[in-house]
């Protein structure tokens, strides 16, 4: 059957409901008064109110107990039925002050921990108070360690891109764990209180250590590992290096030439070359060559593997570096050691469109990701390497 009117299950239903939009919170912050607030209650037809007359009058009956418990008010109005005459029929819930519809609700106490929250956050820092207004909850959703949160965002703003690791932070009552912990939301309200000087604002992900590069804190950088293929070059005499990141791209060597190699024994056996460096077991992390010193002014080769991984990771690696040639990745290579290739499943294949291959090896490209067929690059013989690289000389 139809509700007559509104239960109070429903009544609880709706008044969360309009808890849960915030506006509430936000008309505290902006001090708008919310209150008395009115919840209708929908029209009865005369057809309802006759068949029904017994039901209507309990539902209303446990109406009112509700609103004799929890203090909100009923409005009635007074309608006219043909059979039955005069009957008085709730019409509007209200809901006088805030203190009786915080009481319904149970959230007395937490709407008081907000108020605190969000009076010390807007004392701390004006610029949250908009965010605030827009995500009132998420200082709930932080409740416990808000004031922690709000510890680590004054620190930043009073030294601004520290140039340190996260361990060294040196903030009263936090630990480096609890930043760890809490980068997401630190993400987002950092921006807020931060000059645009203070922080990059084209890092936005916290990926690879996004967090540490948007703010200027140092990290574990990832390692590029080299073998210098030319003793005339060797650095006091060591000719394979491990570098972070930031040190390689400050590398200064006078190279003509540098080789990159998806595959790390590839990369150890490499044959010595003039005026050469190998690069090697980077992977589909070959971004992280970008802007180096040393391969500018160089010509570049990447030797991958035959496979559509192998293209992808060569079509990356040019977007920061177009002259790059690949070598050792064309039909001819794959035909003539076609023996040792072998099937990759399709839901491991790479079947998206790249855009910086040449002409030949995107149909390459195209061509292995309809057949799966891959050839390592370790499976080519070392001596074929060799041939080739005598002709690039």
């Amino acid at each position: 059957m139809e509700q007559l009117i509104i239960s109070p299950a429903n009544l609880k239903q709706q008044a969360l409901k309009i808890w849960k939009r915030g506006d509430f919170h936000r008309s505290y912050l902006q001090n708008i008064n919310y209150f008395p607030l009115q919840i209708p209650i929908k029209n009865i037809s005369a057809k309802n109110l006759l068949a029904n007359f017994g039901e209507l009058q309990e539902a209303i009956y446990m109406l009112r107990q509700d609103s004799n418990k929890h203090g909100y008010a009923i409005v009635d109005k007074v309608i006219t039925h043909r059979q039955l005459g005069e009957q008085t029929i709730p019409a509007t819930i209200v809901f006088n002050t805030e203190a009786i519809f915080l009481s319904y609700l149970a959230k007395t106490t937490e709407f008081s921990q907000f108020k605190s929250l969000a009076q010390q956050t807007i004392q701390q820092h004006k610029l949250l108070k908009d965010w605030i207004i827009r995500y009132p909850f998420k200082i709930m959703k932080y409740v416990d360690v808000w004031l922690k949160l709000l510890k680590v965002c004054l620190y930043f703003n009073n030294n601004p891109q520290p140039n340190c690791y996260i361990r060294q932070l040196d903030i009263k009552g936090v630990d480096s764990k609890f930043i760890e912990q809490h980068k997401g939301i630190l993400n987002e309200l950092l921006p807020l209180i931060l000059t645009e000087q203070d922080y990059h604002q084209d890092i936005t992900g916290l990926n690879n250590h996004g967090f540490e590069r948007r703010y200027g804190l140092l990290y574990d950088q990832p390692l590029i590992r080299l073998r210098i293929l030319d003793s005339e070059l060797a650095i006091q005499g060591l000719t394979d290096l491990t570098l972070t990141v930031d040190e390689f791209k400050l590398l200064n060597i006078d190279t003509k030439t540098v080789f990159i190699a998806e595959n790390k024994v590839n990369g150890l056996a490499f044959p010595n070359y003039p005026k050469a460096i190998v690069i090697f077991g980077l992977g589909y992390s070959v971004n992280l060559l970008a802007n180096a010193k040393c391969l500018h002014n160089n010509d570049l080769y990447y030797w991958g593997d035959i496979d559509t991984h192998g293209f992808a990771i060569l079509s990356r690696l040019r977007q920061y570096y177009p002259q790059v040639q690949s070598l050792l990745m064309d039909q001819q290579t794959l035909e003539k050691f076609s023996e040792l290739a072998v099937y990759e499943s399709l839901g491991k294949s790479e079947q998206k469109a790249v855009s910086h291959l040449t002409d030949k090896e995107n149909t390459l490209y195209q061509q292995l990701q309809k057949s799966l067929l891959r050839l390592e690059q370790e499976r080519i013989s070392f001596l074929y390497l060799q041939e080739h690289l005598n002709w690039l000389k």
